[in-house]
C-alpha cells in the first residue's frame, strides 16, 4: 500500500473515529439538554458508521453487498434523528410515541431489504430499480433535511433573533447537506472521487467540533430562558394563563404522552411562543413546568387516606408520568425527598 494510500485512510478515518468518541461523550455528558444530547449521540454514531461504510468500499476488496445497502439505509434513518434532535432543541423537550415510530419505518424496510439483497438476484434486478432505490434514500434523506430546516427558520422567525440554538442548529443543517452533495454528485459524475465524503466527514467533523466549544452551543441550549423575549408581556401573560388553566381545570398534566406541540393545537399558538411564556413567567423549561403540577397532585395523594391504598408507582401514573423511575427523580429533585420518604414523614406526622 502506498504512502498516499495510507495518509488517505487516515485522514478520512480520523472523522470517523473522532464521531464515536463525540457519540459516547455526549451520552454521558451532564450539562445542556439530556435528551438531545443522546439523541445527537446516535444520530453521530449513524453518520460514523455511514462514512466507516464508504471507507470499506474504498480500501477493502470483496465488500458483502448487504453492507453495501445496510449503509445507505442510515440514510433514511439520519433524517429523523435530525429532525427529533432539532425539537428536541427548540421545545426544550420531546416525548416518543408509538406514532414516533413512524419516521423509522423508512430505514427499517431498507435494513430489511439489505438482508435480502445478494449478487446472485442483483444480477436479475433490472437497473431501473436500483435507481429508483438510490432515489428513495437519498430523496428520503433531502426531505427530512429540508423540512426540519423550515422548522429551524420559522423558529429563528418567532423569536425574532438568532440565538444560540438556532445557530447551533443550522450549522449542523449546512452539515448534513454538504455531505449530501458530496455522496450524490459521486453518483452523478465518475470524477468525483467516492474518498471524497469520508474526507469531508472528517473535516466537518473536526470544524464543527471547533466552532461548538468556542461558541458553547451544547452547554447552553438549555440555559436560555428567554429573557429578552421579543413577545410583548400581555401576550406571554396571556399564554401564560392559558396554559395553566389546560392543565389545572382540564388535568393534562395526566397525559404521559403530554408536548408541547399538544397546547400548540389547543391554543393555535406556536410551541416556540409557548416555551418562552413559561420559562420567562415560571423560570422552569416544560417538563419542569408540567412536573410542579404532577408533583403537587402527587403530594395530595400521598397525603390522603384514600392515597394510602395506592402504591407509588400506581401514583406515579395516575398523575402523569410514564415510569417510576422519572416519577422518584422528578419528586425527589423537587422536594429532596423521594415519595416513599415524603408518605412515610406526612403519615407519621
Amino acid at each position: 500500500m502506498s504512502t498516499g494510500h495510507v495518509l488517505l485512510i487516515l485522514l478520512s478515518g480520523l472523522g470517523v473515529f473522532h464521531g464515536l468518541v463525540l457519540a459516547v461523550f455526549l451520552w454521558f455528558y451532564p450539562k445542556g439538554l439530556p435528551v438531545s444530547n443522546k439523541i445527537l449521540s446516535v444520530l453521530l454514531l449513524v453518520l460514523s458508521f455511514r462514512v466507516g461504510k464508504s471507507l470499506f468500499l474504498e480500501f477493502v476488496d470483496g465488500v458483502y453487498l448487504q453492507v453495501i445497502f445496510a449503509g445507505l439505509s442510515t440514510l433514511m434513518l439520519i433524517g429523523p434523528l435530525f429532525y427529533f434532535y432539532t425539537r428536541s432543541v427548540l421545545e426544550k423537550s420531546i416525548r416518543f410515541t408509538a406514532a414516533s415510530l413512524l419516521h423509522l419505518l423508512p430505514f427499517l424496510a431498507g435494513l430489511a431489504f439489505s438482508f435480502f439483497i445478494n449478487k446472485e438476484n442483483a444480477k436479475t434486478t433490472p437497473i431501473p430499480v436500483f435507481v429508483l432505490l438510490f432515489c428513495v434514500y437519498y430523496g428520503h434523506y433531502l426531505l427530512y433535511l429540508y423540512l426540519t430546516y423550515r422548522k429551524i427558520q420559522r423558529y429563528r422567525v418567532a423569536i425574532g433573533q438568532a440565538d444560540a440554538a438556532a445557530q447551533w442548529l443550522r450549522l449542523l443543517a449546512y452539515a448534513l447537506a454538504a455531505l449530501w452533495v458530496v455522496y450524490v454528485l459521486n453518483l452523478l459524475d465518475d470524477d468525483v472521487p467516492y474518498i471524497l465524503g469520508p474526507i469531508l466527514y472528517s473535516v466537518i467533523a473536526y470544524g464543527v467540533s471547533y466552532v461548538v466549544i468556542q461558541k458553547g452551543y451544547i452547554g447552553a441550549l438549555d440555559t436560555a430562558k428567554y429573557k429578552t423575549t421579543p413577545l410583548p408581556e400581555a401576550e406571554v401573560n396571556q399564554i401564560y394563563e392559558e396554559v395553566k388553566a389546560l392543565l389545572e381545570e382540564q388535568e393534562l398534566y395526566k397525559n404521559p404522552d403530554l408536548s408541547l406541540s399538544t397546547f400548540s393545537k389547543a391554543l393555535k399558538v406556536s410551541p416556540q411562543k409557548i416555551s418562552m411564556a413559561i420559562n420567562s413567567k415560571s423560570g422552569s423549561n416544560f417538563n419542569g413546568f408540567v412536573n410542579q403540577h404532577r408533583i403537587r397532585h402527587a403530594q395530595a395523594l400521598l397525603q390522603t387516606g384514600q392515597g394510602s391504598e395506592l402504591t407509588i408507582a400506581a401514583i406515579a401514573f395516575e398523575v402523569g408520568f410514564n415510569s417510576l423511575t422519572s416519577f422518584n427523580t422528578a419528586f425527589k429533585k423537587q422536594l429532596h425527598e423521594t415519595p416513599s420518604a415524603y408518605r412515610k414523614r406526612v403519615m407519621q406526622g
